[in-house]
C-alpha cells in the first residue's frame, strides 16, 4: 500500500515524466512538501529540476507581494487606529484582550469575504435589541425594580450607549486601520487574501507563474481560495487532489455498507462540496486502504504517564523491527506542552528524532526566567538613602532558576545557603557577592526602554551559557524566539508618543506571549516523528501514536476568539465552533486511516489533577472500526512488575549510600526515619539515602512543622527550670501564669520566626495570620499544663533527651538506633518515655504486627516510635522493662481527652496499658525482621502498595507511580 505523497509523486512522474519543473505544488503545510520532494527524487529515473512545492497560504503571496506584519506590530496600528476613530482615552494594556479578538474577527471577515459595514451594523442592531425594553408592561417593569431599583426601560446608561456606539463604528474602525496598513505596505493575512480575491474580481491579477498548479491535500477552504482554485480552474491550469477515508462519504441508507453512527460523517462536511466544486482527475486513482488493523487506546493516570506509555510502545515498534524506516512512525502531540517529557522518554533505539510542531512560548524555562526577573524587578525597593532591598523568596527563587546555575556554578547554592542562614525576610544588596551575573541582575530598572535592554542582555548571557553546554539546542531555541520578543516589543513601544510604565510593559508582554508559539522546524527525511495535529496533514504514517486524545484537548472545546456572535457568525459564512469539530475530525480520521498500528493515549487526569474525559472521537471509534479497538489502562499496581523500585536489588553503590548513612557520618537510624521505611521503602530511599528533599528556605508563615517547634521548644523553656525537682501543682501553676506562657513564646517566636525580631532585643507585634497561630499556641499550652496539674507529682528526668542503642538483629548484624525524646519523667517508681504529637494518630493497637503494617502505620507512628524510644531507655537505665511506659500527649486531644497512656486490645480481648514488658518480646523480634530486611541487598526500596501513604509525599511527583 502506497501513501498519498508517494501515490501523487508516481502519477505526475508516470503522466508528465520528468517534465514538470514549471509546475506547482500547493499543501495545506511545508513539512508535506518536504516529504512529497523525496518522494519525487526516490520515484524518478533520471535528476530533475524540481518544482515549486508551497502551502496555499505562501501561494497567495504571489499575487500580492506586500509583506505581512508580526502580531506584535499590527495589534499596536490597530490600537493607534482605534483611539483616533473610538476612543483617544484607551490605554494600551486595557486595549490588548479586545484588541486580539478584533485582528481575529478582521481575519476571518476578509478571508470569507464578508462585508464589515453589514455584520458590525447587524451587531450594532443585536445589542440594541438586547437593551430594547419597550416590550415590558408596568407590572413587569414594578417587578424588576425590586430587585433593580434603578432601572429605566426609558434610559440607556451611558456604558450602553459606549457599546453601541462601539459597534456603530467598527466599520469606521475597519477602514481607517486598512488605509494605514496601505500607507505603510504593510498586510495581515486575511487583508493578503482579499486582496488577491478582489483582484480575480477586478480581472487584474495578472499572469499565474506557473504552467500548472496542482492543490492536494487541501480541507475546509475559505471562500478567497475558493475564489483562487476556481479562477485557475477556468484557465485549465489547475488540478486537484484531495485525501479522506473513504468510507466517510457513505451514505448511510445504502445496505451492506459501512454505517456512521451519526449519518453525515462531521469529518466529511467540507469534502463533499469540494469534489463537487474542484473533481479529481478522472485517471486518479487514490491509495486504497481498510483502516487499521488494530487500534489500541490507552489510558493513563496523568499526563506524565502518558510520556511513559508512548515510549513503551516506541521500545515495542523497534524491538519488533516493524519500521524499518523510522520515518514511518509518528508521535503526534494533540498538547504541544508534553513536547520536552516526550523527547525525554523516547528509547535510546530511536536514534534520530525530528520535531516540527509550535511550542507554547509561556512554557519554556526561558520564560520562566523572565517571569522571575519581572516578579524581582516589581518586588525590589529602593530607600531614600540608595540602598535597594530584595524580596527574600523573589531573589532565592531567580537564584535557583536552572539557567543561572550554570552561570554562578558552585558560588549559587553558596549564596542560596548563605542567604537561608541569615533568615532574613528583606535582603539588602550590599549583602550579596557580586559577579557580573549578579551586577547585571540585581539591578533595578526604572524606564521601559532600560527594561526591553536589561531582559535582552540576560537573555543573551543564558544564550551563551548554553551555547558551551553540549545537547540544549531547543533550550537555546526557546532564549533566541524569547530574546526577538522582547526586542520587538521594545522597538514598538519606543514608536509611541505616550508614556508606557514598566506594570504596563510587564502585562504587554505576558499578553503578548500568552499565545505565542515557537516554531520547531525540521528537515523529516530520516528518523523518528514528532509533530503537532496540524504538521501531520496529507502526510501517512505506519505507525502511529497521538497523545492527549482527552476531550477539550482533541478535539478542542473552546469557541473561537471572536467578538461576532454565533449566529451572526453562521449567518455570514464565517467559521464556528461546528466548523472548527469537523476540521478536527477530519484530521484525526484522515491521519488514522491509512495506519497500520495506532496507539490513542488519553489521560484520567490532567497537571491540576482535574478528572480527565476520554475524547468522544475515541468513543466513536468503537462504532466505526467494530471489532479493532483494544482498550488498555495503564495504572500501576502493587504487586506488580510495574511497580516501582530502585534495583532490582540494592547493589554496591546503594549498599555504600547506606553503610555511609549510618556509619561513615556517625549517625543513627532514628524512630522517624524506619517510620519512613515502613510506610514506603522508595521514600526511606529518597530522603534518606539520597538526600532529596524540599529545597531550604526561609521561613515566613508557621507551617505546621513550625507550630510543632514551637510548641516543643516552649515546654522546654518552661520546665527547663525545673529539671530534676518533683513537680507540684504549685509549680505548675506557676509555670502556667498567662504572663509567663505569653513571655516565653515570644522568645520562641523571636528564634523561629525571622520577621519577628527586626530590631534589635525588640519584639514586633505579630500580625495577621500569625497572630492567630500565637493565640491558639497560648491555648495549647493553658490546655497543656491543666491536664499536667493531674499527674502531679512526678519528676522531669530529662528534655529533648538524646538516646542511643546497639540493636542485633536475627541475622546478627548490628545496628545503631538514636534519637531525642521530647521528655523523660518518673513517677512512682515508673519512667513514662513522653512523646509530644500536633498530628493525627490513635493511642490503641489491636497488636503489634500492625505497627509494621505499611497500610496501618501512619495511624500507629506515635506508639511505634516511643516504644523504640522506651527500647533505648532500657538499654541506657537498666531499669526493668515492667518499669518503662511510653505516652504520648496529643495536641488535638487536650481539650477532650486528658489520658496519655497507650493501649493494647486484641480483638474481642481486654485492654491493657502498654509497658514495654507487656509488648517486648513480639517488638523485638519484628523490628529485628525489619532491619534484616532494610540491609538485605537483595531486597529492592519498592514503593509502598498503598495509594492513601502517597497523598502528602513531597516525592509523588517525581515517583513513577505518577
Amino acid at each position: 500500500m502506497s501513501f498519498f505523497l508517494e501515490r501523487l509523486a508516481e502519477y505526475y512522474l508516470q503522466k508528465y515524466s520528468t517534465d514538470i519543473s514549471d509546475f506547482c505544488f500547493v499543501f495545506p503545510n511545508r513539512r508535506a512538501g518536504v516529504f512529497f520532494r523525496r518522494h519525487l527524487q526516490n520515484k524518478s529515473p533520471k535528476p530533475i529540476f524540481s518544482p515549486e512545492i508551497l502551502t496555499i497560504n505562501d501561494f497567495f503571496f504571489y499575487f500580492d507581494k506586500r509583506p505581512v506584519s508580526d502580531n506584535i506590530s499590527l495589534i499596536f496600528k490597530l490600537y493607534q487606529s482605534y483611539k483616533e476613530v473610538i476612543d483617544p482615552k484607551t490605554t494600551i494594556d486595557d486595549f490588548i484582550p479586545w484588541g486580539e479578538m478584533c485582528l481575529s474577527d478582521f481575519d476571518d471577515i476578509d478571508k470569507y469575504l464578508a462585508d464589515p459595514n453589514q455584520i458590525f451594523k447587524n451587531m450594532a442592531d443585536l445589542k440594541a435589541l438586547e437593551d430594547d425594553f419597550s416590550h415590558l408592561n408596568q407590572e413587569q417593569i414594578d417587578a424588576i425594580r425590586t430587585f433593580w431599583s434603578s432601572f429605566d426601560p426609558k434610559r440607556l446608561s451611558q456604558l450602553q450607549k459606549s457599546f453601541l456606539e462601539l459597534w456603530e463604528r467598527m466599520p469606521l474602525l475597519y477602514e481607517h486601520f486598512n488605509d494605514r496598513l496601505d500607507r505603510d505596505r504593510e498586510i495581515y493575512e486575511g487583508k493578503l487574501y482579499r486582496s488577491v480575491a478582489q483582484k480575480i474580481k477586478n480581472k487584474t491579477i495578472g499572469e499565474v507563474p506557473f504552467s500548472r498548479v496542482i492543490f492536494a491535500g487541501l480541507n475546509a477552504l475559505n471562500n478567497c481560495e475558493k475564489l483562487l482554485l476556481n479562477y485557475l480552474k477556468t484557465q485549465n491550469i489547475a488540478d486537484f487532489f484531495w485525501d479522506y477515508p473513504q468510507w466517510i462519504l457513505t451514505n448511510p441508507a445504502k445496505p451492506n455498507e459501512k454505517i456512521s453512527l451519526f449519518g453525515e460523517h462531521e469529518a466529511a462536511r467540507f469534502i463533499k462540496q469540494n469534489l463537487q466544486d474542484f473533481p479529481m482527475p478522472s485517471d486518479w486513482e487514490s491509495p486504497t486502504c481498510n483502516g487499521p488493523s488494530k487500534i489500541i487506546i490507552a489510558q493513563a493516570a496523568n499526563d506524565l504517564e502518558q510520556t511513559q506509555i508512548a515510549a513503551q510502545f516506541l521500545k515495542d515498534i523497534s524491538d519488533n523491527q516493524e519500521d524499518s524506516d523510522h520515518t514511518k512512525t509518528a508521535v503526534v502531540l494533540a498538547d504541544e506542552t508534553l513536547m520536552l517529557p516526550v523527547i525525554h522518554a523516547i528509547p535510546s533505539q530511536w536514534k534520530s528524532i525530528n520535531v516540527t510542531l509550535g511550542y507554547p512560548l509561556k512554557n519554556t524555562p526561558a520564560y520562566s526566567l523572565i517571569d522571575a526577573l519581572m516578579t524581582l524587578q516589581r518586588t525590589t525597593r529602593t530607600t531614600a538613602n540608595g540602598k535597594t532591598w530584595f524580596y527574600h523568596r523573589h531573589l532565592i527563587g531567580l537564584l535557583r532558576h536552572q539557567y543561572v546555575s550554570p552561570l554562578l556554578g558552585d558560588k549559587r547554592d553558596q549564596l542560596i545557603n548563605q542567604l537561608i542562614k541569615a533568615n532574613k525576610v528583606f535582603i539588602e544588596k550590599d549583602q550579596i557577592p557580586e559577579n557580573d551575573f549578579i551586577k547585571k541582575t540585581l539591578t533595578k530598572v526604572e524606564t521601559i526602554e532600560a527594561l526591553s535592554s536589561y531582559f535582552m542582555e540576560i537573555l543573551l548571557l543564558v544564550y551563551k551559557s548554553l551555547k558551551e553546554r553540549p545537547d540544549t539546542d531547543f533550550e537555546q531555541e526557546f532564549v533566541y524566539h524569547l530574546y526577538l520578543t522582547i526586542k520587538r516589543l521594545g522597538e514598538i513601544l519606543g514608536k509611541l508618543n505616550e508614556p508606557i510604565s514598566t506594570d504596563t510593559w510587564y502585562r504587554l508582554f505576558r499578553k503578548l506571549t500568552d499565545f505565542s508559539t515557537i516554531p520547531f522546524k525540521g528537515e523529516p527525511l530520516n528518523g523518528l516523528q514528532i509533530m503537532g495535529i496540524l504538521e501531520t496533514r496529507v502526510i501517512d504514517f505506519d505507525n502511529l501514536i497521538i497523545t492527549s486524545m482527552n476531550e477539550g484537548t482533541f478535539p478542542h472545546t473552546s469557541p473561537p476568539n471572536s467578538a461576532i456572535p454565533y449566529n451572526l457568525r453562521k449567518g455570514f459564512g464565517l467559521p464556528t465552533i461546528d466548523h472548527q469539530d469537523s476540521i478536527f475530525a477530519y484530521y484525526f480520521y484522515r491521519l488514522i486511516h491509512r495506519a497500520k498500528k495506532v496507539i490513542l493515549i488519553w489521560s484520567a487526569s490532567d497537571a491540576n489533577q482535574q478528572t480527565g474525559e476520554m475524547s468522544r472521537f475515541l468513543h466513536q471509534l468503537y462504532y466505526e472500526f467494530h471489532g479493532k479497538v483494544v482498550t488498555q489502562t495503564y495504572v500501576r499496581k502493587a504487586g506488580t512488575k510495574a511497580l516501582p523500585q530502585i534495583m532490582a536489588e540494592k547493589n554496591k553503590q546503594v549498599m555504600v549510600q547506606l553503610s555511609a548513612f549510618l556509619h561513615e557520618h556517625n549517625r543513627a537510624l532514628s524512630p522517624s526515619a524506619l517510620s519512613t521505611y515502613v510506610e514506603c521503602p522508595l521514600r526511606f530511599y529518597y530522603k534518606y539515602l539520597v538526600g532529596a528533599k524540599e529545597p531550604e528556605d526561609i521561613s515566613e508563615e508557621l507551617d505546621p512543622r513550625i507550630f510543632g517547634n514551637l510548641f516543643h521548644q516552649t515546654v522546654e523553656a518552661l520546665y527547663k527550670p525545673f529539671m530534676g525537682q518533683i513537680i507540684s501543682e504549685d509549680i505548675l501553676k506557676q509555670i502556667a501564669q498567662p504572663d509567663n506562657l505569653r513571655n516565653t513564646l515570644k522568645e520562641i517566636f523571636s528564634l523561629n520566626v525571622p520577621f519577628i525580631k527586626q530590631k534589635q532585643n525588640v519584639f514586633i507585634d505579630l500580625q495577621g495570620k500569625n497572630s492567630l497561630v500565637f493565640e491558639v499556641l497560648i491555648r495549647y499550652l493553658t490546655g497543656f499544663f491543666q491536664n499536667e496539674i493531674k499527674k502531679v507529682p512526678f519528676v522531669i528526668k530529662g528534655l529533648e533527651y538524646s538516646m542511643g542503642m546497639v540493636f542485633k538483629t536475627p541475622s546478627g548484624r548490628s545496628v545503631y538506633l538514636g534519637g531525642n525524646i521530647d521528655r523523660l519523667e518518673e513517677k512512682e517508681g515508673t519512667l513514662k518515655v513522653v512523646d509530644y504529637k500536633t498530628g493525627k494518630g490513635t493511642n490503641r493497637i489491636n497488636d503489634i504486627e500492625s505497627l509494621f503494617d505499611s497500610s496501618k502505620h501512619p495511624e500507629n507512628k506515635a506508639i511505634f516510635q516511643t516504644l523504640l524510644y522506651s527500647l533505648m531507655v532500657e538499654e541506657q537505665t537498666r531499669r526493668a522493662p515492667s518499669a518503662i511506659q511510653p505516652s504520648v500527649v496529643w495536641m488535638r486531644k487536650l481539650f477532650t481527652d486528658s489520658d496519655s497512656n497507650l493501649y493494647l486490645q486484641p480483638v474481642r480481648g481486654k485492654k491493657e496499658v502498654i509497658t514495654l514488658d507487656l509488648v517486648k518480646t513480639v517488638f523485638v523480634d519484628s523490628l529485628g525482621k525489619l532491619l534484616d530486611e532494610l540491609f538485605d541487598p537483595h531486597m529492592p526500596f519498592k514503593q509502598t502498595p498503598e495509594e492513601k501513604n502517597c497523598n502528602y509525599c513531597i516525592y509523588k511527583e517525581i515517583c513513577l507511580k505518577g
